[in-house]
């Protein structure tokens, strides 16, 4: 989640009579949402599900699962199909047996949904990342006393345009190019604040996450940080922002989310006293 800060203008007015408006909020139509992130970490550990889910009014409590789904990935270089099975009805979590063919920079895979009667396909290939050299604590606090300032320490590959995806935990994510530090060794600070509803003490460990993405992706999260301020952009199923997927029978009935597939590379810190 990107920090903002909020300039909040409070106003005082003397009324006489109090009046209930009755507001009608917009119900948009329901599309599918598919959650499709894999991770391919540098010791050839790899994770990742799809997750099928409906859009669902502002109101509703629970996102509706999307169950009964025939799901596979392609690989578009031997063909090969790659069944992923619902872990069991009604969860919308799709696994596949084994993860490991997706660890080849060179292949393009596709990952096809089939839901409906409709056939929704997105393709991605596997993005090299870099490991996160070292974290440290820092001393920022710019919201209150409570906030936490962890520095994230990379080396930039050189002669190369990347992008990264930092996880810092808790739905609380940033995105950062390589225009400005192309090659060298980068640091950058990460403030847990009381608005991101993270109490972390000290001897409390958190983990960092490091994956690797295209433009694309890039510039979908970033739009879609902007417009989930409040709460993870994976919280919730988004409402507006299209990622990468086609329907291939109905263009005009799209679904939402996005296929990924990233290098990773993760460290832990162990939060001290301050």
């Amino acid at each position: 989640m990107r920090k903002y800060i909020y300039l909040y203008v409070l106003f005082l007015a003397l009324v006489s009579c109090q009046d209930v408006i009755e507001v009608e909020t917009p119900t948009g139509e329901v599309r599918l949402n598919i959650d499709a992130h894999f991770r391919v970490f540098s010791e050839e550990r790899i994770t990742g599900k799809v997750i099928l889910t409906e859009t669902a009014n502002f109101f509703e409590e629970e996102i509706p699962k999307v169950s009964g789904a025939t799901v596979f990935v392609t690989d578009k270089t031997t063909g090969d199909v790659y069944e992923f099975l619902e872990t069991g009805f009604g969860t919308g979590v799709y696994e596949a047996q084994d993860l490991g063919f997706l660890n080849d920079f060179e292949t393009t895979f596709e990952l096809t949904v089939v839901n409906n009667e409709d056939s929704h396909v997105a393709e991605a290939n596997l993005i090299p990342t870099v490991p996160i050299d070292r974290i440290a604590q820092g001393d920022l606090q710019v919201f209150s006393d409570e906030d936490l300032e962890l520095i994230v320490f990379i080396t930039d590959t050189p002669n190369e345009v990347n992008y990264y995806l930092f996880d810092f935990g808790f739905d609380l994510y940033e995105p950062i190019d390589d225009r400005f530090f192309d090659g060298n060794t980068f640091e950058f600070s990460f403030l847990y604040t009381e608005d991101d509803e993270v109490d972390l003490q000290p001897g409390d460990v958190v983990t960092i996450t490091n994956d690797g993405v295209d433009k694309q992706f890039y510039d979908y999260i970033e739009l879609l940080l902007e417009q989930t301020q409040g709460g993870g952009p994976f919280a919730t199923a988004p409402a507006t922002v299209r990622g990468n997927f086609i329907n291939t029978v109905d263009n005009a009935n799209y679904a939402l989310g996005y296929f990924r597939i990233s290098g990773a590379s993760a460290l832990t810190f162990t939060i001290q006293e301050r």
